[in-house]
């Protein structure tokens, strides 16, 4: 992804922690002094310092999750850290797996530190996020010191699950001449960590806090870490105190992690695509957030650089219609949907019978079965050949099957496809069709001969000829 002009968000005071973010263009980097940049700009904390983006597992929609494509399409969308996690396996080579086992994410069985090099090189990793339905890629299992010759110059990289091994990792590092490329991280005690950043003054270190532990914040003898991990389930926890967060700023960043519930409060990635306010600008604005891990990073670059996700996967100009999956037409059941099952959340429309949910941030139709439909009504304003799409998600394979009726009580009959997680929203095409211009209805139905377990979040027209 290529642009002439990068703008990011700063805070620009954190004793209010309230004030709000102002955007500052800066030059582009070049193949030269990218990393140069990205390095510098970790270095920058408090009032000013530009928001950076960490990629979780990589660009995980692109590619399977810690794999080499995915830590490269994470960096072409724009993110200037990388996360990865690193095991050690059973012959003493680091290799990049989250889990303790491959069976999430490969073709194979058995614990990381239980395999070989070579066992696990013969796997190939799953698609997306894995799981026991996940499609099979070419892609295998890169060793840690392959990710990191492959993201030398171009970004930093979050160590992940590394800290015992974190010597492994660090001689790994000297090797390839990217210490300063590697943020290791954990929650040792103050003593240990301080030791290990006083081997090498390259050492990049984050130290993870939660309830616990916000009363280490200041302690640190001599050189400081470079970041602080603040996870935190409420407003009201110590380690987002205003003088906690304003204590961190004085010599370290504040690195705040965003992909689901639990880790920022409700802060979520699909919050933030409802509302800025309801996620990513409030942990900067708020919580004085200069780092931000996502697992929606093309969404938060476009954001960093001053878009408005109200417009964020849309075509301008009244070409897109967005049709949310909560906003079915009116009569209740039998008129406006039919629903065969209790109802399991009530999210919105708590009267009616649909299964409303929030999946971490996104209110979605859940609970879908086969019998059911939906019925929508939406107004066309410009005339023309659509491409209607919807966004869903399942971990399942076939997740289901949809029919569009536009009124005939047949239609198009399509699949949905596993998106490897019930919280992977995708936007998934379903058909082309010439719309007038006027009102229209679309019943959405979910044939009860088909397998249906998915989540719609919203169908989405997007006009593609006049």
């Amino acid at each position: 992804m290529i642009r002439k002009f990068r703008r990011t968000l700063t805070v620009t005071g954190l004793a209010a922690l309230a004030t709000a973010a102002t955007l500052t263009s800066l030059p582009p980097a070049s193949a030269a002094d990218g990393f140069d940049r990205i390095h510098e700009q970790l270095l920058r904390h408090g009032p000013g310092a530009p928001l950076m983006i960490a990629a979780h597992r990589g660009q995980w929609r692109d590619a399977p999750e810690n794999s080499l494509a995915a830590i490269q399409a994470a960096v072409e969308d724009g993110a200037e850290i990388v996360e990865i996690d690193v095991r050690p396996t059973r012959d003493g080579h680091l290799v990049l797996m989250h889990d303790e086992t491959v069976n999430r994410t490969t073709n194979g069985t058995g614990r990381v530190a239980d395999l070989t090099l070579a066992q696990i090189r013969s796997l190939r990793l799953k698609q997306g996020l894995g799981g026991n339905q996940a499609a099979l890629t070419g892609h295998t299992v890169p060793t840690f010191e392959e990710a990191m010759l492959a993201v030398k110059g171009r970004a930093l990289v979050n160590l992940d699950k590394g800290w015992p091994v974190r010597e492994a990792m660090y001689e790994v590092l000297k090797r390839t001449g990217t210490v300063d490329h590697g943020l290791f991280k954990g929650a040792p005690t103050v003593e240990e960590a301080a030791a290990f950043m006083a081997r090498d003054a390259e050492i990049l270190y984050m130290h993870i806090i939660d309830d616990s532990t916000a009363g280490v914040v200041g302690t640190f003898p001599g050189r400081q870490p470079v970041a602080y991990e603040v996870v935190f389930d409420r407003a009201e926890d110590p380690q987002v105190a205003p003088r906690t967060l304003e204590k961190i700023a004085r010599h370290s960043r504040i690195w705040i992690n965003s992909m689901w519930y639990g880790l920022a409060a409700r802060y979520t990635d699909e919050a933030s695509l409802r509302d800025a306010n309801l996620g990513w600008r409030a942990l900067v604005r708020t919580y004085g957030a200069n780092m931000i891990q996502t697992d929606n990073v093309e969404a938060l670059d476009y954001w960093r650089d001053g878009g408005n996700l109200s417009h964020w996967g849309r075509q301008p100009g009244n070409r897109t219609i967005r049709v949310e999956g909560e906003d079915f037409a009116p009569g209740g059941e039998g008129v406006g949907y039919h629903d065969l099952d209790p109802n399991r959340c009530t999210v919105a429309r708590p009267e009616e019978g649909v299964d409303i949910c929030d999946l971490e941030g996104a209110i979605a139709v859940n609970w879908i079965r086969g019998g059911e439909w939906l019925k929508y009504r939406f107004e066309v304003k410009q005339p023309g050949l659509y491409q209607v799409s919807a966004r869903v998600s399942s971990p399942y394979s076939p997740a289901g099957t949809v029919v569009l009726d536009w009124g005939t009580g047949t239609g198009t009959t399509t699949p949905i496809a596993n998106t490897t997680s019930h919280d992977a929203l995708t936007l998934q095409p379903l058909e082309r069709r010439r719309l007038t211009g006027g009102t229209h209805e679309l019943v959405l139905r979910m044939p009860e001969t088909a397998y249906q377990n998915f989540n719609l979040d919203y169908l989405q027209l997007d006009l593609i000829k006049r």
